[in-house]
């Protein structure tokens, strides 16, 4: 799988995305990226039920939950929530070169007191969107076992796919990283604590961006989506996701296009209009201005499709 194919466009019932899991039957993600493979070398914000841990590996990121900002160094990284808005970025295009897994609560949900019981004070715990994790022994702790879990994931046992001992590994280790936060953070009160209304709000917005992106789309288009006015809408994307609605827009359009850039011969032309760009020119300029390269350069320097 390429660095680029980390989400489908599909969503679950609550609007949350849907992960690209290496198996479709057994919820577990776990890729070595790079920053430099995204957009103006930011991802796209997004939130789903998995927890997403972060372990950085050389260079350094900044990272937004909820429109808090946490700043990443090397060896150091995050756990983010379940349900939580997030993403990673560089203001000033440095590379970064991370460990990206997601890993959902399901794979621990075989018994349903245990999972309501222990499970739950991590994935409801509405105190803590996130953990940092730095030099601390658990938090080391945690950053070794998803070494561990990458190792399974990309290569499994034998150096190919992933196989039933894999699976094994992965849940082991996925089962100690939950019980090192479950002695770590601080009790869950009962209940999920209510999401705030301007979460809410551009969590719709967004929404619509992701069903519509193909199709030409107005700022009052957007904002009409998660029920506020322009500025309102323009004020929201700059606090949560540091963009612009456009800009965000026009991000992720270029990141859907990669599919067909990377996995097909579709022409430019072809690819500039199915992914709303209208034109060739207007794609290439776009492109360049985020990649750095024209789509052309770019497909020659990422073969394997």
């Amino acid at each position: 799988m390429n660095e680029h194919k980390k989400y489908c466009s599909s969503f679950h019932p609550d609007s949350s995305e849907t992960v690209a899991y290496h198996n479709p039957l057994f919820p577990a993600y776990a890729r070595y990226e790079r920053l430099s493979c995204y957009p103006d070398y930011a991802a796209i914000s997004h939130w789903h039920t998995d927890l997403e841990f972060i372990s950085v590996k050389k260079g350094k990121m900044s990272y937004h939950v909820n429109g808090e900002l946490i700043e990443l160094s090397e060896q150091s990284g995050i756990v983010v929530n379940s349900r939580q808005l997030h993403h990673g970025f560089s203001r000033i295009r440095e590379e970064c070169e991370f460990l990206c897994i997601i890993l959902s609560p399901e794979l621990l949900g075989g018994n349903e007191w245990f999972y309501q019981n222990y499970v739950e004070h991590i994935t409801e715990n509405p105190s803590c969107p996130y953990v940092t994790l730095g030099r601390e022994g658990w938090q080391t702790e945690i950053l070794e076992r998803l070494d561990r879990i990458y190792d399974f994931c990309e290569n499994g046992e034998d150096g190919t796919d992933m196989t039933g001992v894999s699976y094994f590994e992965v849940t082991e280790a996925f089962f100690a990283i939950m019980k090192r936060l479950y002695q770590n953070l601080p009790a869950a009160r009962p209940g999920r604590k209510q999401e705030s209304a301007e979460l809410t709000s551009l969590r719709h917005m967004l929404v619509y961006v992701e069903e519509h992106f193909k199709k030409h789309m107005t700022l009052e288009e957007i904002a009409s989506a998660g029920a506020c006015c322009k500025s309102k809408c323009s004020l929201l994307f700059k606090k949560y996701l540091c963009d612009t609605p456009i800009s965000y827009l026009t991000k992720l359009r270029l990141r859907k296009s990669l599919t067909a850039l990377l996995d097909s011969d579709t022409c430019i032309t072809e690819i500039a209009c199915e992914y709303g760009f209208g034109g060739t020119s207007y794609y290439c300029e776009t492109f360049r201005k985020y990649y750095g390269l024209s789509p052309l350069r770019y497909r020659k320097m990422h073969p394997g499709r």
